[in-house]
């Protein structure tokens, strides 16, 4: 592949927003057994955050309100434990807005002005201590961090940053918090980490896998780890090493539809969801837990541009964020084969949806 050519499709996906959930378990996704009562939109086109109660019988969403982030591109919301306060990147312009939570309504209250990070943060997350905000910085090839307090919600810068290969999307922590993943669009490679006592991150190597990779996801297992590269329109299972978090390929990777841009396993691990931007649909995969191979069972359409997909604590529900279309689909999920089906209209986002948490 050109240098001209992966350039163009590193902008393709930072357009669209591309990211896996974390090898934790998602900042997007409620603990089991909670109870989601609202939902929180990012739009990247229209700078803002939107506000929805869900409905605890149908799950439906219900507009409530929306709030400007104070920067450019928001990209991903993360949310602090406690539920009390939100942070969102804003890729364009290079910080992250900090959000006051209002536990009984879902308000969104800007606390200050955006705090300053790297150049090109096109994700972020909780590291598996809870205190720590980790940012990927696409166009600085580096991952910064924060230390937030959880009493106020404020961000305090940590020293350093830790080097990724080129054009790092998106950033997965192993399910037992001991090493984490980055896969790098342009270097078409998955870089090892590992976390220390601290949350510090220690560069361990590269593991190369396809060209243009724009997704990552651990299964709950923490055994496999599976990748998408746009380029190909494929997803590849790599087995993890349980003592040193090495990455290892195994079986040939699989098909998806046109421009895979996230994936999601379900909390058991037995099903594997992929969002296909310019397809407009979301693929389901049965997973085999013994071996990590994936089986292509189904795909359903969403709406114009899918870019990000959240399930519900249940899972019985996904949300998918529609970049395209500026609507959030809500789809019912068959609970033995893991086949979608709508579940209701498409309900009206702000501009470029970008990314769905539930709280």
């Amino acid at each position: 592949m050109s240098k001209s050519t992966a350039t163009y499709l590193l902008a393709f996906v930072s357009a669209i927003f591309s990211a896996g959930c974390g090898g934790r378990r998602s900042p997007s996704t409620p603990l089991p057994g909670t109870v989601s009562h609202f939902a929180f939109v990012v739009n990247s086109l229209s700078n803002s955050v939107s506000t929805f109660a869900v409905d605890p019988q149908t799950r439906q969403l219900h507009t409530k309100d929306t709030v400007q982030t104070g920067g450019t591109k928001p990209r991903v919301i993360a949310m602090e434990p406690s539920g009390h306060f939100a942070y969102v990147s804003n890729l364009a312009s290079n910080d992250i807005s900090v959000f006051a939570v209002d536990a009984n309504t879902g308000r969104l209250t800007m606390m200050g002005s955006p705090v300053s990070t790297g150049n090109g943060p096109s994700f972020i997350v909780l590291g598996p201590g809870g205190n720590l905000l980790y940012v990927v910085n696409q166009n600085d090839d580096q991952i910064t961090a924060f230390s937030f307090d959880s009493n106020t919600g404020a961000l305090t810068p940590l020293t350093g940053s830790v080097p990724t290969d080129d054009a790092p999307v998106a950033l997965s922590f192993h399910p037992s918090g001991r090493f984490a993943y980055v896969n790098n669009f342009n270097s078409g490679d998955v870089t090892v980490y590992r976390v220390n006592s601290s949350g510090a991150l220690g560069l361990l190597g590269a593991t190369p896998v396809a060209l243009s990779l724009s997704a990552i996801s651990m299964h709950p297992s923490g055994k496999f780890a599976y990748v998408a590269s746009v380029a190909s329109n494929q997803v590849t299972t790599l087995s993890i090493d349980q003592a040193s978090g090495g990455l290892i390929p195994l079986m040939p990777p699989v098909t998806t539809d046109d421009g895979p841009t996230s994936i999601t396993l379900d909390s058991q691990g037995r099903f594997a969801y992929v969002t296909n931007a310019i397809a407009g649909t979301v693929a389901t995969f049965a997973v085999d837990v013994a071996t990590g191979a994936l089986t292509r069972r189904s795909s359903v359409t969403a709406g114009n541009t899918p870019v990000a997909l959240t399930l519900d604590a249940s899972g019985r529900f996904a949300y998918v964020a529609n970049q395209g279309s500026d609507n959030v689909t809500l789809l019912a999920i068959d609970a033995t084969t893991g086949a979608l089906t709508p579940a209701g209209p498409a309900v009206n986002a702000g501009t470029g949806p970008t990314w769905v948490v539930l709280q």
